[in-house]
């Protein structure tokens, strides 16, 4: 079997105000429409696109939507690579979590700690994983887009690249921007390229 580019996009910014979005299914604003384009064409720059997944949330789906019938290619939505559920702490300050809990992102991956009514991470990444895996069997193509999330790319990363969450958290793909990685089944991923978004691009 061939080795396929596999490009995890993150979708770019949106009014979140300082507060945690993970479902809460806010639009992308003027700017974080601007930086995906700009890093949809150098996706598209090295390499053309041969289908797309999308989680649901129309920061994600809208702009794939438009990609795929501009390049003409199979586009999958996939309800299981949506944001991970936070609870009760969907749309609170980050601050105000920081300051009572310093610490939750990584106590979160570690499942050490639950928003109540929230997605135990444990839960989350097995959604994660099954809907790539879904995705990965009727996905077709030498270069391969998934439209997502932060929390969404990092478990894939981690499970790709052979890491923990939290290393993989560490090379923060930027709203807007995107990482790729080379694959081949049954073999670890190679890492090719981590970008941040790049408004000169014309």
């Amino acid at each position: 079997m061939n080795p396929y580019t596999l490009t995890l996009l993150r979708h770019g910014d949106i009014d979140h105000h300082g507060r945690l979005i993970g479902s809460s299914d806010l639009p992308l604003n003027d700017a974080g429409r601007a930086a995906m384009a700009a890093s949809w064409q150098r996706i598209v720059r090295h390499a053309p696109v041969t289908c797309i997944a999308t989680s649901p949330l129309q920061r994600c789906r809208e702009f794939a939507v438009q990609q795929a019938l501009a390049c003409g290619v199979p586009l999958h939505v996939a309800p299981l690579l949506a944001e991970c559920d936070f609870g009760s702490w969907e749309q609170r300050p980050l601050a105000e979590i920081a300051a009572t809990t310093p610490d939750w992102q990584t106590l979160l991956a570690r499942g050490l700690l639950t928003p109540e009514g929230g997605e135990r991470f444990d839960a989350f990444r097995t959604r994660v994983l099954a809907g790539f895996s879904a995705w990965q069997q009727q996905a077709r193509g030498s270069h391969r887009v998934l439209v997502s999330h932060g929390g969404v790319i990092n478990v894939l990363l981690a499970e790709l690249l052979g890491t923990d969450f939290n290393v993989a958290r560490l090379m923060a793909v930027q709203r807007g921007g995107f990482v790729q990685l080379s694959i081949l089944d049954g073999h670890p991923a190679y890492l090719l390229r981590l970008e941040t978004p790049d408004l000169s691009t014309p």
